[in-house]
Formats: structure tokens, C-alpha cells, sequence
């Protein structure tokens, strides 16, 4: 009888929040296809009210949002809830990194990446302490 291996992020409730369309699919498509349930947010605002009704593990929200921007956004889900949050950007300066954590993300992963990065990355970011760095852990 053969095991049928479980999937990395089976059972895991992600939020991607990208304002560009064609990612935020790609990006569903494959943490669907590694056994996550995916719910998708267009912008800062609607990351942080679904955030607010609904109990994510991770967010990964793009920095460059409109409405109010990644930053703040991960700065309002974080103050009231504990979830990690990975700062997605095409920027990979360590300010930016700073910056991310400082407001509360527990990883940064910079654009562009491959599937297999962003599973990799989400692993390593979770297996690091379960959102190691934030207040109250």
C-alpha cells in the first residue's frame, strides 16, 4: 500500500493580495496546487478587511498597492491579529527588507520568482519559528 504524500501547505488559508491580476492567479494556482485554500485581494483596503473576518495563516501582499500600500496594510493586520505576512516586491534592497519587517512581515520575497522559490521561500519562512519576530510570540 503506498502513501499518498501530503501537500506542503494542506490545510493552510493564504490571502494573496496583488493588484495585477495575472499574478495573483499564478500565484492561487499554485499554493492551490501545494493543498492551500486561496482567497484573493485586489488592494490594501480589502486585505485588511478580510483580514479582520477571516483568520489567515499568511497574507503575501505586494508592497506597491493602491488604496493604502502593502506597508501599512501588514501594519493593520498585524496589530490586531496574529498572521504572517510576506512582503512580495520587485524591489530588493535591504531597506526594503527593514521596512517590510518593521512593519510586521515575517519574510520578504522579492519578484520575480519561480514556483518553486515561492514554495521553497514559504516554507522556510514558516518552518523559521512560525512567524518568528512579531509581537506576542
Amino acid at each position: 500500500m503506498s502513501s499518498v504524500p501530503q501537500a506542503p501547505f494542506a490545510g493552510l488559508r493564504i490571502l494573496v493580495v496583488d493588484d495585477t491580476e495575472e499574478l495573483a492567479e499564478i500565484l492561487t494556482f499554485v499554493l492551490v496546487r501545494e493543498g492551500a485554500e486561496v482567497e484573493v485581494a485586489t488592494d490594501g483596503h480589502q486585505a485588511v478587511e478580510r483580514a479582520a473576518a477571516t483568520a489567515y495563516d499568511v497574507v503575501l501582499m505586494d508592497v506597491g498597492l493602491p488604496g493604502i500600500d502593502g506597508l501599512e496594510a501588514c501594519r493593520r493586520i498585524t496589530a490586531h491579529r496574529d498572521t504572517v505576512v510576506v512582503m512580495l516586491s520587485a524591489r530588493d534592497a535591504s531597506a526594503d527588507r527593514e521596512a517590510g519587517a518593521a512593519a510586521g512581515a515575517a519574510g520578504y520575497l522579492s519578484k520575480p520568482f519561480t514556483p518553486r522559490a515561492l514554495v521553497d521561500g514559504l516554507r522556510e519562512i514558516l518552518g523559521a519559528g512560525d512567524g518568528a519576530g512579531r509581537a506576542g510570540d
